[in-house]
């Protein structure tokens, strides 16, 4: 096992129930409640208002300076707005075109777009490709991306016991972690990691073994050309989900690289275990004093874990908690445990992943080391 790395290095569609990003969770008066409530019913009537209405026959191609597309399916609606099917008319390829009004008030498609832009200098295999964007006028923005299958948290609510089996979690693990590291590396932070914002590919095709990282509407970007990290701000607001956020997004610090891997390490617990010791709590403040425990009460921990994959997981929370806001982390420090966890339980990491079962072996990417941290058009 590799020696602790130094941790100052700055070397340059479908909705789970869980807490929704950024929801504000503290206790309110009914008055208040009712305002919220009456408001986010207006928002949806705009929203829903402004989406396409193919099904009513008036709208069923989005033209762009690039080509037209034809509607031919709704795949999910929420508060974000709407995501539908729809055939690129030149070449009659099926991709997905995501809808969000111009009315909205914190728009978070044009955040995605431009980070999806720059996800895709980086040919990682985790990034979904952006195809195409545009605008309807006085409607809606929308993009055209790649399609992808199930998002990890539907897979799982879809098996028999609701469980992933130790060798999927830890291929899960190995390649979120990837596309994490790659995300980092062309200098975006997600600041919302959980189970519904990972989808694999689709049934049939050749990436189905393939866990892609999506839903880029609260990332930040920290590193530019030739300049790596923005100055800290004293003050943020809440960023993410608190079910998975990260001790920093608590205390309403700025986020950086580890706290991304922090969710990370939360969501990889939560499979592990099946559960994860706040699930029923709502306020913030009481799901960080059981976060807090975790690292104070070691046999709170084992009993957590139950002997499996314990003193792995432990050692990569010790080493998460140890890095500083500047830290640039050591990606292949915590693969190299995510492995020794999969060797000890004796994994075989041949196997197929339990969203493919009858699969004869496991077909998606492996996890690279020594990957440079810095990608040349950041240079």
């Amino acid at each position: 096992m590799k020696k602790l790395p130094n941790i100052n290095n700055t070397q340059p569609m479908s909705v789970p129930k869980t807490p929704k990003s950024g929801e504000k969770e503290e206790k309110t008066g009914d008055k208040e409640k009712d305002k919220k409530a009456e408001l986010a019913k207006a928002q949806r009537k705009t929203q829903d208002q402004d989406m396409p209405r193919f099904e009513k026959g008036g709208e069923t191609e989005i033209k762009t300076v690039k080509d037209s597309y034809e509607i031919i399916a709704e795949l999910g609606r929420g508060s974000f707005g709407a995501v539908f099917s729809v055939i690129r008319q030149s070449d009659q390829h099926v991709f997905a075109l995501k809808c969000e009004s111009v009315h909205m008030k914190r728009a978070m498609l044009p955040n995605e777009a431009t980070a999806l832009i720059a996800l895709n200098m980086l040919k990682s295999p985790h990034f979904v490709e952006m195809i195409d964007r545009g605008t309807v006028e006085n409607r809606f923005l929308f993009v055209v991306m790649k399609c992808v299958g199930r998002n990890l948290w539907d897979i799982r609510m879809g098996l028999d016991d609701k469980r992933y089996t130790l060798t999927t979690i830890l291929r899960i693990a190995e390649q979120t972690l990837a596309a994490l590291r790659d995300l980092h590396r062309v200098g975006y932070l997600h600041r919302d990691i959980k189970p519904p914002n990972f989808a694999v590919g689709r049934d049939g095709e050749d990436d189905y073994h393939t866990i892609y990282i999506l839903d880029f509407g609260l990332c930040r970007r920290i590193a530019t050309k030739g300049k790596d990290l923005r100055i800290p701000r004293v003050e943020c607001a809440f960023r993410g989900t608190t079910r998975y956020a990260s001790l920093a997004a608590h205390d309403g610090k700025e986020q950086s690289r580890k706290d991304d891997l922090e969710s990370w390490w939360y969501m990889i617990t939560e499979m592990i275990n099946h559960d994860i010791p706040w699930k029923q709590l709502r306020d913030r403040d009481e799901v960080a004093k059981v976060k807090n425990r975790l690292r104070e009460d070691e046999e709170f921990m084992k009993k957590l874990f139950n002997q499996r994959c314990y003193p792995e997981m432990k050692t990569i929370l010790t080493y998460f908690d140890q890095l500083e806001y500047k830290s640039i982390p050591d990606y292949d420090y915590v693969f190299n445990y995510i492995r020794s966890c999969a060797i000890g339980n004796k994994c075989n990491l041949n196997a197929p992943p339990d969203w493919d079962p009858n699969a004869k072996e496991y077909r998606g990417p492996v996890y690279k080391l020594g990957e440079p941290y810095i990608v040349k058009a950041l240079e």
